[in-house]
């Protein structure tokens, strides 16, 4: 219930004061940004998209990050993957496993800082979500990104 409460509050606090979340991540520090810009995503999931979150991940990403999830066949996957302030361009890619190696199922590497594909699995299984920074805004080579893992 505390953990409930803090997070409530601090999520209330960038809403309410958001110049001094913009103000804390000058120095590139600060999760603040990026969990801000998350909050707009998880309430338009759950509350326009009635999608039910699954899985949320946030981290420090300069060339690329994977992360293995299984997904179960009957289901229709949402896999967001959102950069702060300083990346111009994130991509997503989903592998499926497939004996020893890994199949490409579905990319979004369109040029924009926000990238999303849908994916549904024929079968139970392991599948692989790659996330990389393609561009970075000038004077940057790291930043903060965010992963949204959704289904109906």
């Amino acid at each position: 219930m505390r953990i409930k409460f803090f997070f409530r509050t601090v999520w209330v606090l960038m809403l309410v004061f958001p110049p001094m979340v913009k103000a804390q991540a000058d120095n590139g520090t600060s999760m603040a940004p990026i969990i801000s810009d998350a909050i707009g995503l998880i309430n338009y999931i759950e509350d326009d998209l009635e999608q039910e979150i699954v899985r949320i991940e946030f981290d420090i990403l300069q060339t690329s990050k994977s992360t293995i999830r299984t997904f179960s066949s009957g289901y229709s996957y949402g896999i967001v993957a959102f950069g702060d302030y300083r990346m111009e361009d994130i991509d997503v890619r989903v592998y499926q496993k497939s004996g020893s190696s890994w199949v490409l199922v579905k990319s979004d590497t369109d040029a924009d800082k926000t990238a999303m594909v849908v994916i549904q699995p024929s079968y139970f299984g392991e599948y692989k979500i790659e996330i990389s920074c393609y561009k970075f805004k000038s004077g940057y080579t790291a930043g903060h990104y965010g992963l949204i893992i959704f289904h109906e």
